[in-house]
């Protein structure tokens, strides 16, 4: 008997009982997920209705109070009896509205208390649930685990007695360092993306100065004199912050992804003291006014600029999302086909021998000569 016969042999109740252990626990994954999703979406509901549930109790005590107070309001009742039949009347029909809005109020609090019940039940059969699935998906996970590590210690390296393994075993390590690849360049682009939304949210603000800061000149032309002046170069100076800041982060993000390309070039006149403040005067006013204008003009200009490549960069990421995707799905088929060859092996052991060459997984249409595709 060779080495891997005996190798087979001495961990073939082992390898029975981890299989066993998958088959019975690979619903677990994908349910847990669909159960987080779904505690998820029930513990949202709870709180929105809670929510719900604090304004109707406003609204159903507000009623309340309004029903008990014209009910028992001695003053009112005496009046309308002074008034003969038609006063009574309306006192029992404004009676009568109170009570029915104070009932239409509290029969809608009612409904919601009771939708609230319902959820809280849903929501504890729910985490009750997740228990059992955590520990199935320990379980199997733990199984999985063992399972490569055995598969590891007896197949690892040459093994010509097994049709299909070795070639599988090379196209697993080559759609492994594929996937790792695909990976990295996911978290490039992710990097890339973040840094481009802080840049968009620091441009957001700098345009928001810019107005303020065309509002204030406007204002300091019709009069608006010192005050005016300092709102005016205060919305400046935050606006050239925020502008400074949008810089930094798109060049952070053009050191992750290269294609990425500078901001365009903005000036922002900040005034001038001595003419703006100490000899203020409709014409410095309007000068400062235009320039602002212009500031502003270019800052909207690259704002159109930046959102261009905001949208490619949406495009990269969404790209490198898809690959990723299709590594990781490729690679957990290659591994499947390797798991499958390596148990069939002891299933021929079982059965007496090695019998017939391998051709390729009739589920995923794997070939052992198949190669991942390229990275790119």
């Amino acid at each position: 008997m060779s080495q891997l016969s005996q190798a087979l042999a001495q961990s073939s109740q082992r390898n029975h009982e981890l299989l066993s252990i998958l088959a019975q626990t690979d619903y677990a994954g994908p349910a847990l997920k669909q159960n987080v999703a779904f505690i998820s979406d029930l513990q949202k509901q709870v709180s929105e209705l809670d929510k719900e549930l604090k304004k109707l109790h406003e609204v159903t005590e507000d009623e309340r109070k309004d029903h008990v107070k014209y009910r028992d309001s001695t003053v009112k009742r005496f009046a309308y009896k002074m008034g003969g039949q038609k006063s009574k009347a309306k006192f029992a029909s404004k009676s009568e509205k109170e009570e029915r809005e104070f009932l239409e109020a509290w029969q809608k609090e009612r409904e919601a208390k009771e939708r609230r019940e319902e959820l809280s039940r849903a929501l504890e059969n729910a985490q009750k649930d997740k228990q059992h699935l955590d520990g199935d998906s320990t379980r199997h996970d733990q199984a999985q685990r063992e399972l490569d590590q055995l598969y590891n210690s007896i197949f690892t390296g040459p093994t010509p007695e097994v049709p299909g393994e070795d070639q599988m075993e090379n196209t697993v390590k080559d759609t492994q360092q594929w996937a790792q690849q695909c990976q990295t360049r996911l978290r490039t682009e992710k990097r890339a993306m973040d840094d481009l939304q802080s840049a968009k949210s620091s441009l957001t603000m700098a345009l928001r100065d810019m107005s303020d800061a065309r509002g204030a000149s406007t204002w300091d032309m019709w009069g608006g004199g010192t005050f005016a002046d300092m709102m005016e170069r205060d919305a400046l100076s935050r606006a050239q912050n925020n502008l400074t800041q949008a810089m930094h982060h798109i060049g952070s993000a053009m050191r992750a992804q290269p294609a990425i390309k500078p901001l365009r070039a903005v000036n922002i006149d900040q005034g001038h003291f001595l003419s703006d403040v100490m000899f203020d005067n409709i014409f410095s006013d309007m000068a400062q006014h235009e320039r602002i204008h212009q500031s502003e003009a270019q800052m909207q200009q690259a704002a159109e600029d930046f959102k261009a490549q905001l949208a490619e960069q949406v495009e990269r990421l969404r790209d490198a999302d898809a690959q990723a995707k299709q590594a990781s799905q490729t690679l957990e088929e290659a591994r499947s086909e390797l798991q499958r060859i390596r148990a069939e092996a002891f299933e021929r052991l079982v059965g007496g021998g090695y019998g017939g060459a391998y051709g390729g997984s009739q589920e995923y249409g794997w070939q052992a000569s198949e190669a991942p595709p390229a990275y790119t």
